[in-house]
């Protein structure tokens, strides 16, 4: 006979019509404009020169008609303090986003695996798409490298002296180092970099708290878990209810560690939770994680996992919002705090450096 166990439930309201609510298509876009963004902004003109310029030889950085010179090297490490104390306040209020969204690790990984699926979707032959795809990843990681040493060196100088190259040494070298370091870092290493080499990565979770978001499974809504025909509709519809905290917590353990707790149970198809545990959360999961098997540290946050489930969710007429990115407190429906002990230290310190600058250019 199968072990069955008893699930504990929490009446559930009246049934509601499944809340459906758009998928994230707007990633892509987002990549796009920044990774354009990023092309784009050694040629702009300001003044008559390169807007934004770190020329080395001349000893003078010019952003969009500001410039400074070597005695300004104070105004530009203040910049660089400001930018990151506003990085660990908008970690705090916002988790890892900019992991997910901004980080040029993310971008060129995201660019590069979409140049994979494209070259193995439009050629049949598995050479003939390997030889694409790296074709297509050198000249990517290639011109990426130009644009690179664009920031110190007049772009329009470094591409009238692509042909013949007749770049001078340093330009050789940080033009073939940032191409190779693009093709390696995005092209094959691509999850590592952020597990294994990003001090960021490590020192993350110092700056949150149970009021920061990150990637959730709502266990007492899709345990247990289990695969079933069409039709039966989500726990709403069944009028199933949340399984109690403990249950859920209990039975997402046991899926995630059959090794340590033993095979799940049997379960009746109309007693299961809303994860039809297809397994397309893992497999959209750029390091591949199981979300509901966490919290990850290594999870940033690019909300690939929720754009898949939702897909899938809406697909079988489920209400969407599985997997949703939220902090601790508002998943258990607790208010949320803004008066922190780290937001109040990383705001302060941001009014404090941008006070110093603003005095020092006045």
């Amino acid at each position: 006979m199968p072990e069955r166990l008893s699930l504990h439930l929490i009446q559930p309201p009246p049934p509601q019509p499944a809340r459906h609510r758009r998928v994230l298509r707007w990633r892509p876009w987002l990549s796009a404009l920044l990774l354009a963004s990023f092309y784009a902004l050694p040629w702009l003109r300001w003044d008559g020169r390169q807007a934004l310029l770190f020329d080395l030889s001349a000893r003078r950085f010019d952003l969009f008609g500001w410039t400074l010179w070597p005695q300004d090297v104070g105004v530009l490490l203040g910049l660089i303090a400001v930018l990151a104390a506003a990085l660990v306040l908008l970690t705090n209020l916002a988790g890892r986003v900019w992991c997910g969204y901004g980080c040029p690790q993310t971008l060129w990984s995201r660019l590069f695996r979409w140049i994979d699926q494209g070259t193995t979707r439009w050629l049949p032959s598995p050479g003939s798409a390997r030889l694409a795809r790296h074709a297509l990843c050198a000249l990517v990681a290639g011109w990426t490298g130009i644009t690179f040493v664009g920031f110190f060196s007049p772009m329009h100088g470094l591409v009238g002296n692509l042909w013949p190259l007749a770049w001078n040494g340093w330009e050789t070298f940080w033009i073939v180092f940032y191409a190779a370091a693009t093709w390696g870092n995005a092209g094959f290493l691509r999850e590592q970099v952020c597990r294994d080499l990003c001090p960021y990565a490590r020192i993350h979770g110092a700056f949150c708290d149970s009021d920061t978001p990150r990637m959730q499974y709502h266990a007492r809504r899709g345990e247990p878990r289990g695969p079933r025909v069409a039709g039966l509709g989500g726990i709403d519809a069944r009028g199933r209810g949340l399984l109690d905290p403990t249950s859920a917590s209990d039975y997402a353990f046991r899926a995630a560690h059959e090794a340590i707790a033993g095979p799940m149970p049997h379960f009746s198809a109309d007693r299961l939770g809303d994860c039809l545990d297809c397994g397309d959360c893992t497999s959209a999961c750029p390091m591949g994680l199981d979300v509901r098997a966490g919290p990850f540290p290594g999870c940033i946050g690019c909300g690939a996992c929720v754009e898949a489930c939702d897909a899938r969710l809406q697909a079988w007429q489920f209400p969407s919002g599985l997997l949703r990115y939220a902090s601790d407190n508002a998943l258990q429906q607790r208010s949320r705090r803004w008066l922190r002990p780290r937001t109040l230290a990383a705001a302060g310190t941001l009014l404090v450096l941008l006070a110093i600058g603003v005095h020092h250019l006045v």
